[in-house]
């Protein structure tokens, strides 16, 4: 209460002794008077704008918010930081809260984009090899060049899904080891000219040419002597134009398609066409032979055929022949060899033949294989298509029936043999 009065009659002189000096400045020199008025005006409004401030910054404000100032100036609510920052210079602000000026504490080291991003794709087998030339004195084995290359898994694949074909497995094998050993020697630090992988697939329809094609892509991918593993397969149509403009265009696009892979141009013998004297064909072939050559390194080219058909078309383009430097020839099938297709692909199907079936199957295979059209693996594949569509049409004949698992597995002489 006595505490209240004081205060209240402190302000009291202090309005009153204010009141005086403003009455005598005014009387002795109103410049004086003016300057004492502007500078409490001044005061008053500083006061005003300040006084949300300095209740909250109050120690008791700041203790019941939880702050623990040491002393009344050295904190600051941040939200009033936040609030003063545009009147309240930076040095000042920093000396307020008691953070004194100092650099920005250095960041750590960076870390490789590799391990921020995860790690990245393996790169091509021969890429990384010649980054790691070895000494003189040091040793390799081929056995670990191919469990780098993981061509055990691939060769493996070969054998299960192409039966017999033993000399074009062979000659597939051939190529693997002599990109192998070029692959060991880039790791001594020494240098070839890369092998020509430019090839020529001869033989009739459905003796595995495209599949094989396919696996060449892969090994020489996975060697790294192609930049991806894609096969463009590509024909007549695709590459020859129908007026004069129309060839180049054509076969460049299809050629930027198969960059980095393997171009696979099947029938290529129709590219050439003699006894048509207004044929584009031959535009097409020169820029087949200028590409095969100048860019052999971003490109391989396989030509599929008939043998008798394919040997006319080199004879008659000797500038294409010189350019193929693997010719695989694809025999056709013995009948033993069409029924080992012909279980693996009822296998893949969870089909299978029953003795009498495959019986059946056999003499039915034996006199197609002289027909003219007959084309090996397709041949097995579409007859087999037939009998499952049969076997099902059986079944389905007899609905309230009670069929087992192995009667939906099982494919009997009727589903062979068309009734006739």
């Amino acid at each position: 209460m006595w505490a209240t009065r004081l205060r209240y009659t402190g302000l009291g002189i202090l309005l009153l002794g204010i009141t005086v000096g403003l009455l005598l400045a005014w009387r002795t020199s109103p410049v004086l008077f003016g300057i004492i008025v502007g500078f409490i005006v001044l005061v008053v409004t500083t006061l005003f704008l300040v006084r949300d401030g300095w209740r909250q910054t109050s120690p008791e404000s700041l203790a019941a918010r939880g702050f623990r100032p040491d002393s009344g100036l050295n904190a600051m609510d941040p939200g009033l930081r936040r609030e003063f920052s545009p009147i309240i210079p930076a040095a000042v602000s920093r000396r307020i809260s008691g953070n004194p000026t100092r650099r920005p504490a250095a960041r750590p080291a960076a870390r490789p984009a590799a391990r921020l991003a995860g790690p990245k794709p393996a790169r091509s087998g021969r890429t990384r090899r010649r980054n790691e030339t070895l000494q003189p004195g040091a040793t390799i084995t081929l056995a670990e060049e191919r469990r780098a290359a993981h061509l055990d898994d691939l060769f493996i694949e070969l054998d299960l899904e192409l039966v017999g074909l033993v000399p074009v497995k062979q000659k597939v094998a051939e190529i693997g080891s002599l990109l192998l050993v070029d692959r060991a020697r880039q790791r001594f630090g020494l240098s070839a000219s890369r092998p020509n992988l430019h090839m020529c697939f001869t033989g009739p329809p459905g003796t595995g040419k495209t599949t094989v094609a396919l696996k060449m892509a892969d090994l020489l991918h996975r060697l790294g002597y192609l930049e991806k593993n894609h096969v463009l397969h590509a024909m007549r149509d695709d590459l020859v134009g129908e007026y004069i403009g129309h060839t180049a265009p054509k076969t460049k696009q299809v050629l930027d398609r198969a960059m980095g892979g393997v171009l696979f141009i099947d029938e290529a013998y129709t590219l050439y066409r003699a006894q048509d004297s207004k044929d584009y064909g031959q535009e097409c072939i020169d820029i087949l032979m200028q590409v095969m050559e100048n860019q052999r390194g971003s490109l391989v080219v396989i030509l599929a055929g008939y043998k008798d058909r394919m040997d006319h078309f080199f004879e008659s383009n000797p500038g294409m022949s010189s350019r193929i430097a693997h010719h695989l020839d694809f025999a056709e099938y013995d009948v033993d060899e069409l029924l080992a297709i012909g279980r693996l692909m009822t296998d893949r199907s969870s089909y299978y033949l029953s003795d009498e079936a495959e019986a059946a199957f056999r003499d039915y295979l034996s006199v197609q294989m002289s027909q003219p059209r007959f084309a090996n693996a397709r041949s097995v594949r579409n007859e087999l298509e037939s009998a499952r569509l049969r076997h099902a049409y059986r079944l389905a004949a007899d609905p309230e029936r009670h069929w087992s698992k192995d009667d939906l597995m099982r494919l009997e002489p009727p589903d062979i043999l068309p009734s006739t």
